[in-house]
């Protein structure tokens, strides 16, 4: 199904990029296109450093979206990882269970979009992500606005749920999003949501089901889970010199059954840092009835400065099995938030943009191009106490990062950060670390309850086009 997708993909774009053969020494500004019959001329061109064919007459505009983002990271534990062993990683040819982290050069994204507006009214999207040598669909959705200011759309694409998640990866200012985000407050899958925005109001809700996945191949695989998502956003004052944005969110979610008839929940997170590609921190909870997460957000902008942050609280209904009969148990609790500061040293500060509810890119508009530097601390807990008979010890930890951003031109990131992370005892993959002693493998936390520290040094080179 990849080859045949990813060879359509390769013609669609050939055909695109014939449209801006030279003829005669010259780029053509116009062709000939042909819908419900009849030829339509078009422009070709490049906006904001895209591809774009729009038809003279407006109702059809395509244009590409495409990102590559490389990372060079570096870490380097504060104490010994000596004797620590991992889970076997089944991809290698040889591995012998050591634990090591993974210093080295990766494809965080290597994008591959198509937007596009048909008849005015319609508009659509086509994403897809080729890092990791692997192919997954992103955004795949199809949708209606019934003025500038209403629109419906469907298909696989982000639930509305914390500024920063739905913030593209273009705009945010270091190399991931906070854990708790990663971790509580959902993504892509499939749904049916509804946005509806004014100049000091925005709302937007719908249903969503699962994401996509290889699992919806499989057979016996139960019912698939659904839930019930909005966030409601208010731009108290937006104008060339302040914003001030405040904002949350809820959602409601039973779980995919996943070919049992106990549901499961898991949550888990990267330490903010992807090239290693381990999840230290990760709860995987079963007999899930439901569970549901708020989160609150609030931002405020002031010509060269941007902070902004959030707060994430989820709370789940689970029970434990006594033969056939299911036993209530406390309800878990997991939380976590985030704050960051960005100063924009050369060049202007992102704006916000109010039919997204999300600041926007950063416009380079001077030879040189932006300097940037911000500053993030974040937390996540995924521990629960609140039933001794049904711990949860997914594991809590903090972040600390800085960075410095140069934008050379409006297309290009070039950026260095700096990370600390700060892992408590439980935070040990879900049990797929433990320490080597002479008398057997030990839990993490009962061997090394100061769990496991480190430094991150981080470079990321990132083109849009």
């Amino acid at each position: 199904m990849y080859r045949k997708l990813t060879a359509a993909l390769a013609a669609s774009a050939a055909a695109l990029l014939s449209l801006s053969v030279p003829v005669s020494g010259q780029m053509r500004d116009s062709v000939s296109l042909t819908s419900d019959g009849n030829e339509s001329k078009a422009s070709v061109y490049f906006k904001d450093g895209k591809f774009n064919v729009r038809s003279r007459d407006g109702k059809f505009h395509l244009w590409l979206d495409n990102r590559i983002y490389t990372d060079a990271s570096f870490y380097f534990p504060t104490e010994p990882v000596d004797g620590l062993v991992s889970k076997v990683n089944k991809d290698l040819e040889e591995d012998d269970g050591v634990f090591r982290f993974s210093n080295g050069v990766s494809i965080r994204r290597a994008r591959f979009a198509i937007k596009a507006e048909l008849y005015d009214r319609w508009f659509a999207e086509f994403d897809l992500d080729f890092a990791y040598n692997e192919v997954e669909i992103k955004d795949m959705y199809l949708g209606y606005k019934f003025s500038e200011h209403l629109s419906i759309q469907a298909g696989h694409f982000k639930e509305p749920m914390s500024m920063e998640r739905v913030t593209s990866s273009r705009y945010i200012m270091a190399n991931e999003r906070p854990m708790v985000v990663d971790a509580l407050a959902g993504g892509r899958r499939l749904g049916v949501a509804v946005t509806w925005w004014g100049k000091y109001w925005w709302v937007s809700g719908g249903v969503f089901g699962q994401q996509v996945d290889l699992i919806q191949k499989e057979r016996n695989r139960g019912s698939d889970g659904y839930g019930f998502t909005g966030r409601v956003a208010v731009p108290i004052i937006n104008n060339d010199d302040i914003t001030l944005h405040i904002g949350g969110y809820a959602s409601w979610r039973r779980p995919d059954a996943g070919g049992e008839e106990d549901r499961i929940a898991l949550f888990r997170t990267f330490p903010e840092s992807r090239t290693d590609r381990r999840r230290f921190v990760q709860a995987e909870v079963g007999n899930v009835n439901h569970y549901t997460t708020y989160g609150a957000e609030l931002a405020f902008r002031w010509n060269k400065l941007l902070m902004y942050g959030e707060y994430l609280f989820t709370d789940l209904s689970r029970y434990k099995k006594n033969g056939e009969i299911h036993e209530p148990l406390k309800n878990a609790e997991f939380m976590g938030w985030y704050a960051t500061a960005s100063y924009m040293i050369i060049g202007e500060q992102r704006r916000y943009s109010p039919e997204d509810a999300e600041f926007g890119g950063v416009k380079v508009n001077r030879r040189g191009g932006n300097l940037e530097v911000s500053a993030r601390v974040s937390h996540l807990n995924l521990n629960d106490f609140h039933d001794m008979s049904s711990p949860i010890t997914g594991g809590s930890a903090y972040s600390y990062s800085a960075n410095l951003n140069w934008y050379p031109v409006s297309n290009v990131l070039i950026g260095l950060n700096y990370l600390f992370m700060d892992n408590d005892k439980y935070a040990d993959s879900k049990g797929q670390i433990t320490v080597n002693t002479p008398s057997g493998n030990k839990a993490l936390s009962e061997a090394r309850p100061g769990g496991i520290d480190f430094h991150v040094l981080q470079l990321r080179l990132m083109v849009s086009f």
